[in-house]
Protein backbone atom coordinates (compact mmCIF):
# COMPACT_ATOMS: atom_id res chain seq x y z
CA UNK A 1 0.00 0.00 0.00
CA UNK A 2 1.84 3.35 -1.04
CA UNK A 3 2.59 5.88 1.35
CA UNK A 4 0.47 8.84 2.36
CA UNK A 5 1.63 12.23 2.16
CA UNK A 6 0.75 12.22 5.84
CA UNK A 7 2.93 9.55 6.44
CA UNK A 8 5.38 10.41 4.47
CA UNK A 9 5.80 13.94 6.54
CA UNK A 10 5.62 11.81 9.68
CA UNK A 11 8.77 9.75 8.89
CA UNK A 12 10.45 12.71 7.44
CA UNK A 13 9.98 14.83 10.58
CA UNK A 14 10.99 11.75 12.50
CA UNK A 15 14.18 11.64 10.53
CA UNK A 16 15.00 15.69 10.54
CA UNK A 17 14.63 15.36 14.78
CA UNK A 18 16.54 12.15 14.86
CA UNK A 19 20.09 13.92 15.11
CA UNK A 20 18.65 16.87 17.22
CA UNK A 21 17.23 14.04 19.69
CA UNK A 22 20.64 12.33 19.78
CA UNK A 23 21.44 12.75 23.95
CA UNK A 24 17.77 14.29 25.19
CA UNK A 25 14.60 14.46 23.93
CA UNK A 26 14.03 17.83 22.04
CA UNK A 27 11.57 17.70 19.78
CA UNK A 28 8.18 15.31 19.57
CA UNK A 29 5.49 14.52 17.14
CA UNK A 30 1.81 12.80 16.13
CA UNK A 31 2.80 13.43 12.87
CA UNK A 32 0.85 16.58 11.72
CA UNK A 33 2.64 19.31 14.19
CA UNK A 34 6.06 19.61 15.79
CA UNK A 35 6.30 19.88 19.49
CA UNK A 36 9.65 21.74 21.06
CA UNK A 37 9.56 20.30 24.39
CA UNK A 38 12.72 22.79 24.88
CA UNK A 39 10.38 26.18 24.49
CA UNK A 40 7.13 24.15 25.06
CA UNK A 41 5.21 25.27 22.31
CA UNK A 42 4.30 24.08 18.35
CA UNK A 43 6.65 24.76 15.62
CA UNK A 44 5.34 24.71 12.39
CA UNK A 45 7.16 22.31 9.85
CA UNK A 46 6.64 21.18 6.53
CA UNK A 47 10.12 22.09 5.23
CA UNK A 48 13.29 20.74 7.21
CA UNK A 49 13.99 24.63 6.64
CA UNK A 50 11.80 25.52 9.42
CA UNK A 51 13.44 23.03 11.74
CA UNK A 52 16.78 24.63 11.20
CA UNK A 53 14.97 28.10 11.62
CA UNK A 54 13.50 27.83 15.09
CA UNK A 55 16.30 25.67 16.14
CA UNK A 56 18.81 28.84 15.30
CA UNK A 57 16.50 31.48 16.87
CA UNK A 58 17.68 33.00 19.93
CA UNK A 59 14.71 32.40 22.25
CA UNK A 60 15.32 28.34 21.79
CA UNK A 61 19.11 28.68 22.43
CA UNK A 62 18.39 30.16 25.65
CA UNK A 63 16.01 28.03 26.60
CA UNK A 64 18.46 25.35 25.37
CA UNK A 65 20.83 26.80 27.57
CA UNK A 66 18.55 27.52 30.74
CA UNK A 67 17.41 23.60 30.38
CA UNK A 68 21.10 22.30 30.30
CA UNK A 69 21.83 24.00 33.83
CA UNK A 70 18.33 22.88 35.09
CA UNK A 71 19.52 19.36 34.48
CA UNK A 72 22.96 19.87 35.96
CA UNK A 73 21.45 20.94 39.23
CA UNK A 74 19.10 18.07 38.96
CA UNK A 75 22.15 15.99 38.80
CA UNK A 76 24.14 17.74 41.40
CA UNK A 77 21.34 17.72 44.20
CA UNK A 78 20.45 13.70 42.98
CA UNK A 79 23.85 13.10 43.26
CA UNK A 80 23.81 14.35 46.53
CA UNK A 81 20.66 12.58 47.65
CA UNK A 82 22.01 9.13 46.73
CA UNK A 83 24.52 6.99 47.98
CA UNK A 84 27.55 8.91 46.99
CA UNK A 85 27.06 10.97 49.93
CA UNK A 86 29.98 10.89 52.07
CA UNK A 87 28.35 9.57 55.36
CA UNK A 88 30.76 10.76 57.87
CA UNK A 89 30.57 14.61 56.46
CA UNK A 90 26.34 13.41 56.89
CA UNK A 91 26.77 12.15 60.17
CA UNK A 92 28.80 15.40 61.05
CA UNK A 93 26.63 17.45 60.11
CA UNK A 94 23.51 15.84 61.79
CA UNK A 95 25.34 16.04 64.71
CA UNK A 96 26.59 19.96 64.54
CA UNK A 97 23.42 20.49 63.66
CA UNK A 98 21.43 18.66 66.29
CA UNK A 99 23.65 20.01 69.05
CA UNK A 100 23.14 23.56 67.88
CA UNK A 101 27.15 23.45 67.20
CA UNK A 102 28.45 26.38 64.52
CA UNK A 103 29.82 25.39 61.61
CA UNK A 104 32.66 27.62 61.95
CA UNK A 105 33.90 25.88 65.44
CA UNK A 106 35.35 22.99 62.80
CA UNK A 107 37.49 25.82 61.98
CA UNK A 108 39.29 26.14 65.26
CA UNK A 109 43.00 24.44 65.18
CA UNK A 110 42.47 22.49 68.11
CA UNK A 111 39.06 21.00 67.93
CA UNK A 112 39.82 20.10 64.16
CA UNK A 113 43.08 18.16 64.89
CA UNK A 114 41.06 16.55 67.91
CA UNK A 115 38.33 15.42 65.43
CA UNK A 116 40.80 13.93 62.74
CA UNK A 117 42.73 11.97 65.54
CA UNK A 118 39.89 10.49 67.05
CA UNK A 119 37.95 9.94 63.85
CA UNK A 120 41.27 9.31 61.44
CA UNK A 121 38.96 11.20 58.95
CA UNK A 122 39.23 14.26 56.51
CA UNK A 123 37.14 17.10 58.25
CA UNK A 124 35.45 19.33 55.55
CA UNK A 125 35.25 22.77 55.60
CA UNK A 126 32.40 24.84 56.86
CA UNK A 127 30.75 25.74 53.44
CA UNK A 128 31.31 22.18 52.18
CA UNK A 129 28.75 21.07 55.08
CA UNK A 130 26.56 24.52 55.00
CA UNK A 131 25.83 24.08 50.89
CA UNK A 132 25.70 20.34 50.31
CA UNK A 133 24.97 18.58 53.56
CA UNK A 134 22.17 20.40 55.47
CA UNK A 135 19.83 20.38 52.85
CA UNK A 136 20.30 16.90 52.84
CA UNK A 137 19.65 16.44 56.54
CA UNK A 138 17.04 18.73 56.08
CA UNK A 139 15.02 16.69 53.37
CA UNK A 140 15.78 13.28 55.14
CA UNK A 141 14.22 14.75 58.45
CA UNK A 142 11.01 16.04 56.06
CA UNK A 143 10.80 12.44 55.04
CA UNK A 144 10.57 10.80 58.11
CA UNK A 145 8.21 13.77 59.39
CA UNK A 146 5.53 12.58 56.18
CA UNK A 147 6.42 8.61 57.27
CA UNK A 148 5.34 9.68 60.57
CA UNK A 149 2.19 11.25 59.88
CA UNK A 150 1.41 9.17 57.34
CA UNK A 151 -2.50 9.51 56.24
CA UNK A 152 -2.91 9.75 60.43
CA UNK A 153 -5.78 12.89 61.61
CA UNK A 154 -3.41 15.47 62.47
CA UNK A 155 -3.39 18.59 64.35
CA UNK A 156 -1.28 21.67 64.19
CA UNK A 157 0.04 24.48 66.27
CA UNK A 158 1.06 27.80 64.72
CA UNK A 159 2.19 31.17 65.84
CA UNK A 160 4.94 34.24 64.78
CA UNK A 161 7.37 35.88 66.99
CA UNK A 162 10.13 38.41 66.14
CA UNK A 163 13.71 37.67 65.74
CA UNK A 164 16.78 39.77 66.74
CA UNK A 165 16.89 40.87 63.12
CA UNK A 166 13.30 42.43 63.76
CA UNK A 167 11.80 39.91 61.16
CA UNK A 168 8.47 38.20 61.87
CA UNK A 169 9.37 34.49 61.90
CA UNK A 170 6.10 32.18 62.00
CA UNK A 171 6.32 28.29 63.22
CA UNK A 172 4.25 25.71 62.39
CA UNK A 173 4.31 22.41 64.11
CA UNK A 174 2.31 19.18 63.52
CA UNK A 175 1.04 16.68 65.24
CA UNK A 176 -0.77 12.75 65.04
CA UNK A 177 -4.60 12.66 66.47
CA UNK A 178 -4.84 8.50 67.14
CA UNK A 179 -6.76 6.78 69.87
CA UNK A 180 -5.16 5.52 72.22
CA UNK A 181 -1.93 7.33 70.90
CA UNK A 182 0.30 9.97 72.69
CA UNK A 183 0.63 12.80 70.36
CA UNK A 184 4.12 14.00 69.63
CA UNK A 185 4.53 17.54 67.62
CA UNK A 186 7.17 18.42 64.99
CA UNK A 187 8.42 21.18 63.72
CA UNK A 188 7.38 21.45 60.06
CA UNK A 189 8.32 24.79 59.08
CA UNK A 190 9.86 27.75 59.70
CA UNK A 191 9.42 30.77 57.74
CA UNK A 192 10.14 34.51 57.48
CA UNK A 193 7.25 36.78 56.75
CA UNK A 194 6.81 40.19 55.20
CA UNK A 195 4.17 40.98 57.77
CA UNK A 196 1.80 39.14 59.70
CA UNK A 197 -2.29 39.40 58.82
CA UNK A 198 -5.16 36.62 58.44
CA UNK A 199 -3.88 35.90 54.76
CA UNK A 200 -0.26 35.63 55.15
CA UNK A 201 -0.87 33.47 58.13
CA UNK A 202 -3.17 31.10 56.26
CA UNK A 203 -1.31 30.94 53.13
CA UNK A 204 1.92 30.10 55.27
CA UNK A 205 -0.44 27.08 57.29
CA UNK A 206 -1.29 25.63 53.48
CA UNK A 207 1.91 26.07 52.02
CA UNK A 208 3.42 24.15 55.25
CA UNK A 209 0.52 21.60 55.52
CA UNK A 210 1.46 21.34 51.03
CA UNK A 211 4.46 19.55 52.56
CA UNK A 212 3.16 16.30 54.09
CA UNK A 213 0.77 15.48 51.44
CA UNK A 214 1.97 17.15 47.89
CA UNK A 215 -0.81 15.43 46.22
CA UNK A 216 -3.46 16.73 48.27
CA UNK A 217 -6.65 15.05 49.01
CA UNK A 218 -6.29 14.87 53.04
CA UNK A 219 -8.21 18.42 54.43
CA UNK A 220 -10.52 16.16 55.80
CA UNK A 221 -7.77 14.80 57.94
CA UNK A 222 -7.07 18.27 59.81
CA UNK A 223 -8.92 18.38 62.97
CA UNK A 224 -7.52 20.96 65.04
CA UNK A 225 -5.68 24.00 64.82
CA UNK A 226 -4.06 25.37 68.17
CA UNK A 227 -3.06 29.58 68.11
CA UNK A 228 -2.92 32.65 70.72
CA UNK A 229 -6.07 35.05 70.80
CA UNK A 230 -4.81 37.67 68.88
CA UNK A 231 -7.17 38.80 66.15
CA UNK A 232 -5.46 38.23 63.36
CA UNK A 233 -4.95 34.46 64.50
CA UNK A 234 -8.82 34.20 65.35
CA UNK A 235 -9.52 35.52 61.32
CA UNK A 236 -6.90 33.09 60.13
CA UNK A 237 -9.13 29.81 61.66
CA UNK A 238 -11.81 31.60 59.81
CA UNK A 239 -10.57 31.69 56.69
CA UNK A 240 -8.97 28.07 57.04
CA UNK A 241 -11.78 26.31 57.75
CA UNK A 242 -13.07 26.80 54.40
CA UNK A 243 -10.11 24.67 52.85
CA UNK A 244 -10.32 22.42 55.83
CA UNK A 245 -13.95 21.36 56.59
CA UNK A 246 -13.21 19.26 60.24
CA UNK A 247 -11.52 22.20 61.55
CA UNK A 248 -11.63 22.78 64.83
CA UNK A 249 -9.84 26.22 66.47
CA UNK A 250 -8.65 26.12 70.13
CA UNK A 251 -7.39 29.06 71.48
CA UNK A 252 -4.42 27.97 73.82
CA UNK A 253 -5.58 27.64 77.25
CA UNK A 254 -2.28 29.00 79.00
CA UNK A 255 -2.49 31.66 77.24
CA UNK A 256 -6.04 32.35 78.53
CA UNK A 257 -5.06 31.81 81.77
CA UNK A 258 -1.87 34.22 81.18
CA UNK A 259 -4.37 36.44 80.86
CA UNK A 260 -6.77 36.02 83.68
CA UNK A 261 -3.31 36.51 85.21
CA UNK A 262 -2.84 40.01 83.47
CA UNK A 263 -5.60 40.87 84.69
CA UNK A 264 -4.61 40.23 88.45
CA UNK A 265 -1.98 42.78 87.86
CA UNK A 266 -3.63 45.14 86.69
CA UNK A 267 -6.01 44.94 90.15
CA UNK A 268 -3.16 45.57 92.00
CA UNK A 269 -1.04 48.59 91.00
CA UNK A 270 1.18 48.66 94.63
CA UNK A 271 2.34 45.53 94.53
CA UNK A 272 3.48 45.74 90.62
CA UNK A 273 5.36 48.59 91.58
CA UNK A 274 6.81 46.77 94.74
CA UNK A 275 8.04 43.69 92.35
CA UNK A 276 9.31 45.69 89.90
CA UNK A 277 11.42 48.01 92.11
CA UNK A 278 12.61 44.70 93.95
CA UNK A 279 13.72 43.63 90.84
CA UNK A 280 15.61 47.01 90.08
CA UNK A 281 17.49 46.78 94.00
CA UNK A 282 19.12 43.45 93.42
CA UNK A 283 19.78 43.39 90.04
CA UNK A 284 23.49 44.25 88.76
CA UNK A 285 24.14 45.43 92.82
CA UNK A 286 26.37 42.91 94.59
CA UNK A 287 26.12 45.28 97.59
CA UNK A 288 22.70 44.81 98.09
CA UNK A 289 22.28 40.97 97.22
CA UNK A 290 25.12 40.92 99.89
CA UNK A 291 23.13 43.15 102.23
CA UNK A 292 20.16 40.55 101.48
CA UNK A 293 22.46 37.47 102.19
CA UNK A 294 23.27 38.15 105.82
CA UNK A 295 19.42 38.62 106.35
CA UNK A 296 17.84 36.08 104.65
CA UNK A 297 20.76 33.46 104.46
CA UNK A 298 18.44 30.25 103.73
CA UNK A 299 16.42 32.13 101.48
CA UNK A 300 16.87 32.24 97.38
CA UNK A 301 16.85 35.79 96.15
CA UNK A 302 13.53 37.32 95.02
CA UNK A 303 12.17 36.46 91.60
CA UNK A 304 12.56 38.17 88.47
CA UNK A 305 9.52 37.70 86.38
CA UNK A 306 9.20 38.53 82.92
CA UNK A 307 6.00 39.48 81.19
CA UNK A 308 6.09 36.72 78.03
CA UNK A 309 6.57 34.08 80.47
CA UNK A 310 3.16 33.01 81.70
CA UNK A 311 2.85 33.19 85.58
CA UNK A 312 5.84 34.21 86.58
CA UNK A 313 4.55 37.42 87.79
CA UNK A 314 2.23 35.67 90.48
CA UNK A 315 5.14 33.74 91.09
CA UNK A 316 6.86 37.05 92.19
CA UNK A 317 3.93 38.11 93.90
CA UNK A 318 3.45 34.70 96.15
CA UNK A 319 7.50 34.98 96.86
CA UNK A 320 7.06 38.25 98.55
CA UNK A 321 3.86 37.10 100.47
CA UNK A 322 5.71 34.12 101.91
CA UNK A 323 9.06 36.29 102.96
CA UNK A 324 7.12 39.79 103.50
CA UNK A 325 8.71 40.43 106.81
CA UNK A 326 12.07 39.44 105.76
CA UNK A 327 12.01 41.24 102.46
CA UNK A 328 10.51 44.59 104.55
CA UNK A 329 13.55 44.66 106.95
CA UNK A 330 15.80 44.22 104.08
CA UNK A 331 14.92 47.12 102.09
CA UNK A 332 14.86 49.10 105.58
CA UNK A 333 18.25 48.36 106.07
CA UNK A 334 19.43 49.35 102.65
CA UNK A 335 17.28 52.73 102.73
CA UNK A 336 19.03 53.60 105.89
CA UNK A 337 22.30 53.47 103.86
CA UNK A 338 23.63 56.59 102.70
CA UNK A 339 22.46 57.67 99.19
CA UNK A 340 19.75 54.97 98.54
CA UNK A 341 18.36 53.89 95.33
CA UNK A 342 15.24 55.35 93.99
CA UNK A 343 14.04 51.42 93.74
CA UNK A 344 14.95 51.32 97.44
CA UNK A 345 12.85 54.42 98.30
CA UNK A 346 10.15 53.26 96.19
CA UNK A 347 9.93 49.84 97.51
CA UNK A 348 9.83 51.06 101.13
CA UNK A 349 6.85 53.33 100.43
CA UNK A 350 4.97 50.03 98.97
CA UNK A 351 5.78 48.64 102.27
CA UNK A 352 4.69 51.60 104.36
CA UNK A 353 0.98 50.89 102.99
CA UNK A 354 -1.48 48.97 105.64
CA UNK A 355 -3.20 47.16 102.87
CA UNK A 356 -0.94 45.71 100.97
CA UNK A 357 0.25 42.56 103.37
CA UNK A 358 -3.59 41.98 103.31
CA UNK A 359 -3.46 42.42 99.08
CA UNK A 360 -0.67 39.84 99.32
CA UNK A 361 -2.09 37.73 101.18
CA UNK A 362 -5.16 37.57 98.81
CA UNK A 363 -3.06 36.47 95.81
CA UNK A 364 -1.48 34.00 97.26
CA UNK A 365 -5.21 32.41 98.33
CA UNK A 366 -7.01 32.78 95.59
CA UNK A 367 -4.40 33.01 93.10
CA UNK A 368 -1.69 30.49 93.57
CA UNK A 369 -4.33 27.98 91.79
CA UNK A 370 -3.64 29.83 88.28
CA UNK A 371 0.49 28.96 88.85
CA UNK A 372 0.23 25.43 88.71
CA UNK A 373 -2.44 25.00 86.38
CA UNK A 374 -0.23 26.42 83.54
CA UNK A 375 2.50 24.62 84.72
CA UNK A 376 0.53 21.76 84.45
CA UNK A 377 -1.30 22.39 81.38
CA UNK A 378 2.45 23.08 79.51
CA UNK A 379 3.45 19.31 79.73
CA UNK A 380 3.48 17.18 76.99
CA UNK A 381 1.33 14.45 76.43
CA UNK A 382 -2.20 14.58 78.54
CA UNK A 383 -4.89 13.18 77.73
CA UNK A 384 -7.91 15.45 76.43
CA UNK A 385 -10.40 14.61 79.43
CA UNK A 386 -7.14 15.13 82.22
CA UNK A 387 -6.47 18.54 80.30
CA UNK A 388 -10.69 19.52 80.16
CA UNK A 389 -10.40 18.28 84.07
CA UNK A 390 -8.21 20.50 85.43
CA UNK A 391 -9.47 23.20 83.30
CA UNK A 392 -12.80 23.32 84.83
CA UNK A 393 -11.38 23.01 87.81
CA UNK A 394 -9.58 25.67 87.84
CA UNK A 395 -12.36 27.83 86.46
CA UNK A 396 -14.32 26.68 89.09
CA UNK A 397 -12.07 27.98 91.79
CA UNK A 398 -11.51 31.39 90.43
CA UNK A 399 -15.17 31.98 89.77
CA UNK A 400 -15.65 30.95 93.74
CA UNK A 401 -13.38 33.88 94.67
CA UNK A 402 -15.31 36.54 97.03
CA UNK A 403 -15.54 39.98 96.76
CA UNK A 404 -15.24 43.18 94.00
CA UNK A 405 -12.01 41.93 92.83
CA UNK A 406 -13.69 38.70 92.13
CA UNK A 407 -16.33 39.78 89.98
CA UNK A 408 -13.81 41.28 87.79
CA UNK A 409 -12.12 37.78 87.94
CA UNK A 410 -15.66 36.10 86.42
CA UNK A 411 -16.51 38.70 84.06
CA UNK A 412 -12.66 38.10 82.76
CA UNK A 413 -13.03 34.18 82.18
CA UNK A 414 -16.69 34.51 80.84
CA UNK A 415 -15.31 36.83 78.21
CA UNK A 416 -12.21 34.85 77.21
CA UNK A 417 -14.43 31.36 77.35
CA UNK A 418 -17.29 32.83 75.14
CA UNK A 419 -14.18 33.81 72.29
CA UNK A 420 -13.18 30.05 72.65
CA UNK A 421 -15.93 28.00 70.66
CA UNK A 422 -13.16 25.91 69.50
CA UNK A 423 -12.80 24.47 73.65
CA UNK A 424 -15.91 24.28 73.98
CA UNK A 425 -16.15 21.47 71.44
CA UNK A 426 -13.46 19.87 73.04
CA UNK A 427 -15.12 20.36 76.38
CA UNK A 428 -17.90 18.27 74.42
CA UNK A 429 -16.06 15.71 73.12
CA UNK A 430 -14.15 15.00 76.61
CA UNK A 431 -17.99 14.44 78.35
CA UNK A 432 -18.65 11.59 75.70
CA UNK A 433 -15.22 9.88 76.26
CA UNK A 434 -16.28 9.99 79.79
CA UNK A 435 -19.54 8.44 78.98
CA UNK A 436 -22.14 10.86 78.73
CA UNK A 437 -24.89 10.09 75.83
CA UNK A 438 -26.34 13.74 76.17
CA UNK A 439 -24.09 15.42 74.52
CA UNK A 440 -25.07 16.84 70.96
CA UNK A 441 -21.65 16.62 69.00
CA UNK A 442 -20.32 18.30 65.17
CA UNK A 443 -22.44 16.55 62.86
CA UNK A 444 -19.86 15.99 60.16
CA UNK A 445 -17.68 14.24 62.79
CA UNK A 446 -17.36 10.69 62.49
CA UNK A 447 -16.92 8.27 65.29
CA UNK A 448 -13.61 7.45 64.31
CA UNK A 449 -12.65 11.11 64.18
CA UNK A 450 -14.17 11.33 68.06
CA UNK A 451 -11.82 8.85 68.97
CA UNK A 452 -9.16 10.52 67.67
CA UNK A 453 -9.46 13.20 69.79
CA UNK A 454 -8.41 11.29 73.11
CA UNK A 455 -5.35 12.46 73.26
CA UNK A 456 -5.85 16.22 71.69
CA UNK A 457 -3.51 18.98 73.14
CA UNK A 458 -5.21 22.84 74.31
CA UNK A 459 -2.28 24.49 74.64
CA UNK A 460 0.35 25.69 71.79
CA UNK A 461 3.54 25.78 74.04
CA UNK A 462 4.97 23.78 72.03
CA UNK A 463 5.36 26.85 69.48
CA UNK A 464 6.90 28.62 71.94
CA UNK A 465 9.52 26.00 73.05
CA UNK A 466 10.58 26.38 69.05
CA UNK A 467 10.65 29.69 69.38
CA UNK A 468 13.07 29.37 72.65
CA UNK A 469 15.14 27.39 70.25
CA UNK A 470 15.26 29.66 67.40
CA UNK A 471 16.51 32.23 69.31
CA UNK A 472 19.01 29.68 70.91
CA UNK A 473 20.11 29.02 67.18
CA UNK A 474 20.07 32.85 65.83
CA UNK A 475 22.35 34.39 68.17
CA UNK A 476 24.78 37.57 67.81
CA UNK A 477 27.69 35.87 66.00
CA UNK A 478 24.89 33.81 63.81
CA UNK A 479 22.96 36.91 62.52
CA UNK A 480 24.10 36.45 58.89
CA UNK A 481 22.01 32.84 58.31
CA UNK A 482 19.77 33.07 55.55
CA UNK A 483 16.24 31.97 56.43
CA UNK A 484 16.30 29.17 54.35
CA UNK A 485 19.60 27.70 55.54
CA UNK A 486 17.78 28.35 58.99
CA UNK A 487 14.43 26.65 58.90
CA UNK A 488 16.72 23.81 57.32
CA UNK A 489 18.67 23.85 60.66
CA UNK A 490 15.87 24.64 63.06
CA UNK A 491 13.56 21.94 61.68
CA UNK A 492 16.89 19.18 61.89
CA UNK A 493 17.74 20.80 65.11
CA UNK A 494 13.84 20.41 67.20
CA UNK A 495 13.08 16.62 65.64
CA UNK A 496 16.02 15.19 66.44
CA UNK A 497 15.70 17.05 69.85
CA UNK A 498 12.81 15.52 70.47
CA UNK A 499 13.37 11.93 69.05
Amino acid sequence: MPKTPSTKLKDLISQWIQPLNKNNINFTTDGTTLFCQVCNKNVPCIKKSQLSQHVDTFSHQEAQKRKLNTSKQLFLSESNSKKNVNEFYEDLCLSLVAANIPWYKLQNPQFRAFLEKYTDKHIPDESLLRKNYLSHCYNKTLSSIKNEISNNNIWFAVDETTDINGRYVANLLVGILKSNHPTRSFLLTCKVLEKTNHSTVARFVNDGLKLLWPLGGNDEKVLLMLSDAAPYMVKTGQSLAVFYPNLIHVTCVAHMFNRVAERVREMYPDINKLINNIKKVFLKSPYHVQVYKEILPDIPLPPEPVLTRWGTWLEAAIFNCNNFQGLKKVIEELSSQKSPTQSILKCKSVFDIETIQNDLIFIKAHFLVLVTSIKSLEKSNVSLVDSINLIENTIGQLQKIPGENGNKIKIKIDQLQQKNQGLIILKNVAKVLNGNNEVQLIDNFSPAMITDLQNAPVTSVDVERSFSTYKNILTDRRTNMTPEHMEQNIVVNCFQKFS
